[in-house]
């Protein structure tokens, strides 16, 4: 059984850093945890790690529906062997863990199951995050009302009932935008524009804040908030859930909610 530590393919942050976030993109497209990399790389603070982890096939190159959350999450239980006590071993380890899609992905609970067995142990385990949580709170901070910009047309729905399930009102969430394109394929013009039209539609109905609505999508957060800016005429904050879930995970090992080392 090979250990965590052997499945930690990049690290940001020196190894004495007393936070420590491990990152997992439960997509099997590596390039794209990579990509991540130089993003957080402008705002991570000196006392910070973060450890970066890709599911491996079979999970989904893309996660484009609820049936691709679950194949990753049970792809992710066995690689990291979760359903074992190596898997209270991994939440020891870190402060917070952040799972890099925008859903309500099943690796969430899953996570969250160990570290209540964990705390119930009397460990001190790590708090797992999700990043449309984090963005869509992070959203609700910076203006009255937000809209989602993402993927695939058929998360439309999905994110409805996930806003719903949040217990947030409809006069603060004007709707979701898919542009057509999966996370695989967001590089290039033709993409760009049809994030920056989606997002455009999300503003004309109301939106004075946009949540990118996928993880794929960080590298492309500051390029469209000038681009929206100038088409609109005014600052539309753009936010980025994994930037919003490092930063909630942050807060929690600083407010001593999440263990640090």
């Amino acid at each position: 059984m090979t250990s965590i530590k052997d499945k930690i393919h990049t690290t940001l942050g020196p190894s004495s850093a007393p936070i420590r976030i491990l990152l997992i993109n439960p997509n099997s497209t590596k390039t794209f945890t990579e990509e991540l990399v130089p993003v957080l790389e402008k705002t991570i603070p000196s006392d910070v790690r973060i450890d970066f982890i890709t599911a491996p096939e079979p999970a989904p190159r893309s996660i484009n529906n609820d049936e691709d959350g679950q194949l990753s999450t049970s792809v992710c239980e066995e690689y990291l062997h979760l359903n074992n006590p190596q898997g209270i071993e991994l939440l020891k380890g870190y402060a917070s863990i952040i799972v890099a899609c925008f859903s309500q992905h099943p690796l969430v609970n899953s996570l969250t199951k160990i570290a209540k067995v964990a705390r119930n142990q009397e460990v001190k385990a790590a708090i797992p995050v999700g990043i449309l949580d984090a963005a869509i709170y992070h959203a609700l901070t910076k203006g009255n009302k937000f809209g989602i910009a993402t993927t695939g047309r058929q998360w439309e729905p999905i994110f409805d009932k996930a806003i719903s399930t949040m217990m947030i009102s409809n006069e603060r969430y004007v709707g979701t935008k898919g542009t057509g394109f999966d996370a695989i394929s967001l590089n290039g013009s033709e993409p760009t524009l049809a994030l920056l039209e989606a997002s455009t539609q999300l503003v004309e109905s109301g939106a004075d804040v946009i949540v990118l609505g996928c993880g794929g999508m960080s590298a492309l957060r500051e390029d469209l908030e000038l681009s929206l800016k100038e088409k609109v005429g005014r600052t539309i904050p753009v936010v980025d859930g994994v930037q919003a879930a490092l930063d909630r995970s942050i807060n929690y090992a600083r407010m001593e909610v999440a263990p640090t080392f």
